[in-house]
């Protein structure tokens, strides 16, 4: 492991045993290098801020999970794997996500994004479907999920990881194939009527 991740994680560690004695508002870098044995200059070094040492955390513990390809239809999954990791992690999630959201909820949109514009273009096998518009559904369904799995933390987590994957799961699924289908047939309409 080179110096650098574990340097990062170190950090990491810091912050989230922080998080179990004080709220991440008040947490400044004078706390978390004086814990760590860092001095500043290491932590600007790796991070900007507390802010990115944030997302790099979330997107740390998300690649310790997301270790295979994951796909439309496989990632509920790994979505599961990521609310259980993050449900045994509940003071640090709930300790960062009430006091700014923001980083968590980017996190989580640019996971998803990909994922669902993979699928869309997946279902467009007639090529009816501009980038654009794969864009707007793709991000439409990324903001919906990040907005759900978001409030599941808020309001203390209280259906299984398992269970909000499914529901997601099966949201998605139901609406994109129904999107397809609207987007098909008013596509077919409007070729009908030039």
């Amino acid at each position: 492991m080179s110096d650098t991740i574990q340097t990062k994680e170190i950090l990491a560690e810091t912050l989230k045993l922080l998080t179990n004695k004080k709220s991440f508002a008040k947490i400044t870098i004078a706390d978390i290098t004086k814990t760590s044995g860092f001095n500043r200059q290491t932590f600007y070094y790796h991070f900007r801020d507390k802010y990115e040492l944030l997302e790099w955390i979330y997107r740390h513990d998300a690649q310790q999970i997301f270790d295979h390809h994951i796909s439309f239809e496989n990632w509920h999954r790994y979505m599961a794997a990521l609310l259980t990791h993050i449900k045994q992690d509940k003071t640090f999630y709930q300790n960062t996500i009430s006091c700014d959201d923001t980083v968590f909820k980017e996190f989580i949109f640019s996971m998803t994004k990909s994922i669902f514009f993979l699928a869309i273009d997946a279902l467009d096998l007639h090529h009816q479907i501009s980038e654009n518009d794969k864009n707007f559904y793709s991000e439409f369904f990324s903001f919906g999920i990040a907005g759900v799995i978001g409030n599941w933390v808020k309001t203390d987590m209280k259906e299984t990881p398992e269970k909000v994957a499914s529901n997601l799961k099966s949201l998605a699924q139901d609406s994109e194939k129904l999107a397809y289908e609207r987007y098909r047939e008013s596509y077919k309409i409007m070729k009908e009527e030039a």
